[in-house]
């Protein structure tokens, strides 16, 4: 048999024998003569077959004789297809090739060309472009391939004043203690408290920044909206250099402490310990106790508080940071749970530092740094550190959980198998409750509308008059009213729900060495408990759902 090529059709010539002739002959001889990855037409390669064995019955009949050649076209050449898919929001492009018949493959250069053409003229990268055409052109004739190839510049929208403490240990402090040497640190030391004098520059005020525009794969700009000037938050002892207003200053002597949009220098108490001798302190600035908190004393100040060495009070609360040198023991408890009644409580407007927590509940709005490990706790805090946050090599074990994020430690739970219950609800529980505030709104609104359907079912059936009429008119319209009603609702709703999976999505739990049974994680409704050990891993939502995968 013989193969020729003509203007991409691909045909056979063949002369008839009485040999056997099979689809899986020619299919083979038309792969050995280089056409194997063209388009087979396999209806004329039946019709072929179907021919060839009615030739071949009038051989044996001698009513004609062998040789005769049958031609057909069976296969035919195609080029790569070529085609685009541009996102929604115009930020990405996608190309789909159709991988060739045999044909032409489409080159990087007609790639580039045909997406112009098709309104795509940014953000082209070269890299992928290769990577397509190269893996179409080895791809499965008729195949088809998809990669974005080109992606918009997402907009960079300008930032607002920044503010910058020139004092660094005005900032959280954190779980850092000092480093006396390469093998040494005093754990319950945190360095000097920062203190200032009148004067002292205390917050730098930077300009807002214009910000970048960003562009549209199809070459459509999106502007970027400049940042403004964020205005001074002046609290007590600080005010504006005459000379520099961009520039804070503290207005007397004490403690600085950063808030939002500027700071705050709070006057200070100090005192040895706290214990039946002093009395409880209560105090509106800042509070440094150079020893210990005993047991059933409070500590309540509205700057900053710390404590060299253990608490074992009754309240330490805090305007801002809580910072413990040594350990917070509370006592000991059968069950550490949500409601479980304790003997020490911090509470803290900003962070919560210390070494070493046992049976106590800890609240705070900003972080939970603890150095080596906390036990059997009720804890509500946006993050908790268990170690030093850049190496989180700590111990958590037992205790009840309410957090913004996640935990980072070394080890989560314990050989016991000391319950442990994690919700990461704290930023989601509020969403969910309007959330439920919006939907009986929505009922309560379709209800009315049920309502006012069935009175306009009831005038329809009235023999009508103008005053039937207006009433209709004004039933209608109310109808209307309370559906637009409805569907603002609606839309708040699911507005809600993207704010919910958002933040969801952000929360992450890693353990760096060993993760025990007895783990229970909330992800608002969704849960997920640890049923054995575990090595180093991280707990979090993949797809939608929770899930415990290996932490590297």
């Amino acid at each position: 048999m013989q193969f020729t090529e003509h203007n991409n059709s691909i045909k056979i010539t063949v002369p008839v024998t009485l040999d056997a002739l099979s689809a899986q002959d020619v299919n083979m001889q038309l792969q050995a003569a280089g056409f194997g990855r063209c388009l087979i037409i396999q209806e004329q390669i039946t019709n072929l077959l179907v021919e060839y064995q009615q030739i071949q019955q009038k051989i044996k009949e001698k009513l004609q004789p062998d040789g005769v050649p049958l031609t057909y076209r069976i296969a035919e050449k195609r080029d790569a297809e070529l085609s685009f898919a541009i996102a929604d929001d115009q930020m990405s492009a996608s190309a789909i090739i159709t991988a060739a018949w045999g044909g032409a493959p489409v080159s990087a250069n007609a790639l580039v060309k045909g997406a112009q053409e098709a309104g795509i003229v940014f953000g082209f990268s070269k890299e992928h472009i290769i990577k397509l055409v190269s893996h179409a052109s080895k791809a499965e004739p008729g195949s088809k391939v998809k990669l974005i190839i080109a992606k918009g510049r997402p907009v960079e929208h300008g930032q607002n004043s920044r503010f910058e403490a020139v004092i660094p240990e005005m900032e959280s402090r954190r779980n850092k203690p000092l480093v006396h040497s390469e093998e040494k640190a005093d754990l319950r030391d945190f360095g000097v408290i920062p203190a200032v004098r009148a004067g002292d520059t205390l917050i730098r005020r930077h300009p807002p920044t214009a910000g970048v525009d960003g562009m549209t794969v199809t070459g459509s700009p999106i502007p970027a909206t400049p940042g403004q000037v964020i205005e001074w938050n002046l609290a007590e002892g600080v005010e504006l250099s005459p000379t520099d207003a961009d520039l804070l200053l503290a207005a007397r002597d004490g403690l600085p402490r950063v808030i939002e949009n500027g700071a705050t220098v709070d006057e200070v108490f100090t005192v040895k310990n706290v214990d039946l001798a002093t009395g409880h302190i209560i105090f509106k600035g800042s509070v440094v106790v150079n020893g210990d908190v005993t047991e059933g004393m409070k500590v309540i100040a509205g700057g900053n508080v710390f404590v060299k060495g253990f608490v074992e009070g009754n309240l330490i609360e805090a305007g801002g940071d809580i910072t413990i040198g040594g350990s917070i023991i509370g006592h000991q408890i059968a069950t550490a749970e949500k409601d479980s009644e304790y003997s020490t409580e911090l509470k803290a407007n900003g962070d919560i530092q210390c070494n070493i927590a046992q049976y106590a509940r800890l609240s705070c709005n900003g972080n939970l740094y603890v150095n080596k490990q906390i036990m059997h706790c009720a804890v509500a805090a946006a993050k908790v550190y268990a170690g030093p946050e850049d190496n989180p090599n700590g111990k958590v074990i037992g205790g009840y959980y309410y957090l913004d994020y996640g935990i980072y430690t070394g080890n989560l739970g314990a050989p016991s198998s000391s319950n442990i219950l994690i919700q990461l609800n704290r930023q989601v529980d509020p969403i969910a409750e309007k959330q439920d505030v919006l939907r009986s709104s929505i009922s309560a609104t379709k209800k009315d509308m049920q309502d006012i359907r069935e009175q306009l079912e009831k005038l329809k059936k009235i023999e009508g008059n103008a005053q039937i009429e207006q009433r209709k008119q004004e039933l209608q319209k109310e109808f209307e009213e309370h559906r637009d009603v409805a569907m603002a609702l609606i839309d708040d709703v699911k507005q809600l729900e993207l704010q919910r999976r958002e933040k969801l999505d952000a929360t992450l739990i890693v353990v760096r060495q060993q993760l025990f049974s007895a783990v229970e994680v909330h992800f608002g409704k969704d849960l997920i408990r640890s049923r054995r050990e575990y090595g180093p891993s991280k707990i979090l939502l993949i797809d939608g759902s929770p899930a415990i995968e290996p932490f590297f």
